[in-house]
């Protein structure tokens, strides 16, 4: 009876982390598609179609090894989808174009960390993209990073001229000739710099990139310090020191990580220039620092 008592105990031991496993809580999100007219900067708009009424969409934040559900209602006038890269599942079962009105869930499991893009699955995804179904989904490592204050930036693009009332018709002719118009960080032009992010000078300031095209590779850079760390994917193991310049491509993502030595305002810049003058652009500023008039770098 002693034996048959201990071995029933270590049984049931042996079984509660299974089932601890089993029921862990589901990550829940509901994303919903709806077209709207956003404000894009410079005195611009847009039609956009966008998740929860926003360019880029909401960020996604998960733990490694978290069970997460994605819900997409479509609430547009055409077919949605939503496709994340840090699922690993049947794109067929879990990517699906859902017609306007109806909604479709799948469920995964986030098994790799990392930063990455998640946007329109449906047809033609180029268009679906390039007019805003697009945002930044983060599955923190088990083991986490160091303390820093943090970021999410997402580089985007836009297709066609503002016409004489500031409104920005898409140009489908240049998506499919990789001629935007603006490139553009968190869904405006200039963004971050009339309001620039916040920093302290001597404080590890973490960044997690997503470019979410549909186009351009990226050229991640911060004029007047060095990245410290790269994560190449925003996974752990993928671990670059001293980077000046880091090329991101569309549909990628990457933890960058840097910190300034002196007060002052520290651009963040597409090194691809000619991007720049089409809105790529953002400053990181010191807290209590007064830029002088005028001024300038690259």
């Amino acid at each position: 009876m002693r034996y048959s008592l201990i071995g029933s105990l270590l049984i049931g031991l042996l079984a509660l982390p299974l089932q601890l496993a089993s029921a862990q809580e589901v990550k829940k999100f509901v994303i919903t598609a709806e077209e709207k007219r956003i404000d894009v900067g410079e005195g611009f708009r847009y039609d956009a179609w966008t998740y929860n009424g926003t360019v880029p969409g909401p960020v996604i934040r998960v733990h490694e090894g978290d069970d997460v559900e994605i819900t997409l209602v479509n609430k547009g006038k055409v077919a949605h989808g939503i496709d994340t890269h840090a699922a690993q599942i049947s794109p067929g079962r879990a990517f699906r174009a859902v017609d306007p009105g109806a909604s479709h869930t799948f469920r995964f499991r986030a098994e790799a960390p990392g930063v990455f893009l998640y946007h329109c699955s449906a047809p033609p995804i180029l268009n679906h993209i390039a007019n805003g179904l697009y945002g930044a989904m983060i599955v923190e490592p088990r083991k986490g990073f160091p303390p820093a204050r943090e970021f999410v930036v997402v580089q985007g693009e836009l297709y066609g001229e503002p016409d004489s009332q500031g409104l920005i018709a898409g140009d489908t002719k240049k998506m499919s000739e990789e001629r935007p118009d603006f490139v553009i960080f968190d869904g405006a032009i200039n963004r971050h710099v009339g309001e620039p992010l916040p920093i302290k000078a001597g404080e590890l300031v973490r960044v997690y990139f997503v470019n979410a095209g549909p186009n351009l590779v990226s050229s991640f850079h911060i004029i007047g310090t060095l990245l410290r760390t790269v994560y190449v994917g925003g996974n752990p193991e993928n671990r670059l020191k001293g980077v000046q310049t880091f090329e991101v491509g569309p549909g990628n993502g990457a933890i960058l990580e840097f910190m300034v030595k002196e007060p002052g305002d520290y651009p963040l810049v597409d090194h691809a220039i000619a991007r720049v003058y089409k809105g790529a652009v953002a400053l990181f500023r010191t807290e209590g620092y007064t830029p002088a008039p005028g001024g300038g770098s690259h």
